[in-house]
């Protein structure tokens, strides 16, 4: 009996044979092929979007790292996004050049947009890039989540905006919004890293209900990072699906791990910018004020430009100095614990110098030079005003210069809030239960001129915390146990005004 013939169908096929794995260009798979094509739509049209900021303009003012003559960037930066889809690995590396180097030219480009959509291209041209670009958004997200749980004005201002547009009450469910953003946040971050996989569908979720929210349907704000947080959905979750196993696998990797889930901490002490270290809607950013003859501008960005004011301390400084009239001074108010608040007056001859507070409170140095304006702080006006503190302006743009607070929502943690609204001129506080403890908690307010303190608990013991306010020339003490001595002893210490 012959022996059976062996089949072509048992017979081990050639290499040839087998199908093709699917290419789409220069060496990519389809499916890094169509990550990049995410990638670089989402680009490209952050760019279109806010094309003015890569164009020479006049206002505002560039903030050059190296004061070079300026030139446009927006065709180029698209041209080097088209080259990638035809040679991604080449278009991507000319496509980084370009974004940095224009960021050189003018320091606002430094958006945390366009350098995360940058970064996410890395995934979509090398299987090594897709394991680092995992351990970038891990830190991402983790630290976005962690930031918000470290920073009070999240808790208060922030949260307080997202309720409202959310059409919830904020007193009854800011803070719970808050918690629930953060820890979500942090969550994912904590996914990424040790299941990557998990971390998938629940990135999908956030970024497009990020995306959903900025539209006019809620909050209609920020459009420019829409584009970023549609390409983070679709982008994100390849990554995290794909990636195995989730423990590190080559050296570089546990490097970059190490140093993208640590660096974002330098945010504190003012050595990582904040659009580099995930610092994401959170708030306890630097911020400036600038005092002129002819008003105070608040350096915010936006207009044409259609993007936030890289709110960084070296930066604010250079805005003042390329773009304010001789005369006037800025205030650099940062909430950090590690950083104090800085002070500048521009002088006469446009140099910049730096200046102590009562120096900045009061007109000069110097002729021509104008009485410095502070920063209201975000955290502390908003607190107040869930307290039911009354707040007065002396024009809805100008800063708060008075503050009543009632006795039936007096409690003495406001004392301490004031300190966050450096332009206070007035206070009164009377009929409320303040005792001579509580003044003690009062900070020094450097342009408080008058307080009332009628029917209350003061007596000339509690006058002697007031002696540390130095433009304080005016107290009412009716109805308290203060004495004319007593009152006549302070003026005599205090020294008048």
């Amino acid at each position: 009996m012959d022996a059976p013939s062996l089949t072509t169908e048992s017979e081990p096929p050639e290499l040839t044979d087998l199908p093709a794995r699917p290419e789409a260009q220069r060496g990519l798979s389809a499916w890094q092929y169509g990550m990049l094509i995410v990638c670089v739509v989402a680009q490209a049209t952050t760019i279109v979007f806010t094309w003015p900021l890569w164009q020479v303009r006049e206002s505002p003012v560039h903030l050059p790292a190296i004061d070079l003559p300026q030139i446009p960037f927006g065709f180029l930066l698209l041209a080097t996004l088209g080259l990638m889809l035809f040679w991604p690995r080449l278009g991507l590396a000319l496509h980084v050049t370009a974004l940095l180097i224009s960021f050189v030219f003018d320091q606002f480009r430094t958006q945390p947009q366009f350098i995360a959509m940058a970064v996410l291209m890395v995934a979509t041209v090398d299987l090594r890039g897709q394991r680092l670009v995992r351990w970038f958004l891990a830190s991402l997200w983790t630290w976005a989540g962690l930031h918000k749980l470290l920073s009070p004005e999240w808790f208060s201002y922030n949260a307080g905006s997202i309720t409202t547009s959310l059409g919830l009450e904020p007193t009854e469910f800011g803070e719970i919004l808050g918690w629930c953003i953060g820890l979500g946040e942090l969550s994912i971050g904590l996914m990424a890293i040790f299941r990557p996989h998990w971390a998938a569908i629940p990135c999908v979720l956030m970024h497009v209900g990020i995306a959903i929210f900025l539209t006019p349907l809620a909050h209609n704000w920020n459009y420019s990072v829409i584009p970023w947080n549609l390409c983070s959905a679709v982008v994100g979750c390849w990554v995290m699906a794909s990636v195995r196993p989730a423990r590190p696998q080559f050296r570089i990797e546990w490097i970059v791990a190490a140093v993208l889930l640590i660096y974002p901490a330098g945010f504190y002490w003012g050595w990582v910018d904040h659009g580099i270290a995930s610092v994401l809607y959170s708030g306890n950013l630097p911020d400036g004020v600038i005092a002129t003859e002819s008003g105070m501008e608040i350096v915010e960005g936006w207009g044409d430009l259609r993007v936030p004011f890289p709110n960084e301390r070296r930066l604010l400084l250079q805005y003042f100095a390329r773009s304010a009239p001789p005369g006037a001074k800025l205030h650099i108010a940062d909430s950090r614990a590690a950083l104090d608040d800085l002070y500048y007056v521009k002088q006469l001859d446009g140099e910049v110098v730096k200046i102590l507070p009562d120096e900045f409170y009061s007109s000069g140095p110097g002729p021509g030079v104008v009485v410095g304006v502070g920063l209201d702080d975000y955290h502390a006006s908003y607190r107040l005003g869930q307290l039911g503190a009354v707040m007065l302006k002396r024009q809805p743009n100008l800063p708060i210069y008075a503050v009543r607070i009632d006795a039936e929502v007096y409690r003495p943690e406001m004392l301490r809030l004031l300190g966050g609204l450096p332009n206070i001129e007035q206070l009164n506080l009377a009929g409320c239960p303040v005792t001579d403890a509580d003044l003690t908690q009062l900070p020094t307010l450097l342009k408080l001129e008058g307080i009332g303190l009628d029917d209350t608990k003061i007596t000339d013991a509690g006058l002697k915390s007031l002696l540390r306010q130095p433009k304080l020339y005016y107290l009412e003490c009716e109805g308290t146990e203060v004495t004319n001595e007593g009152v006549q002893a302070f003026f005599d210490e205090h020294g008048g005004w």
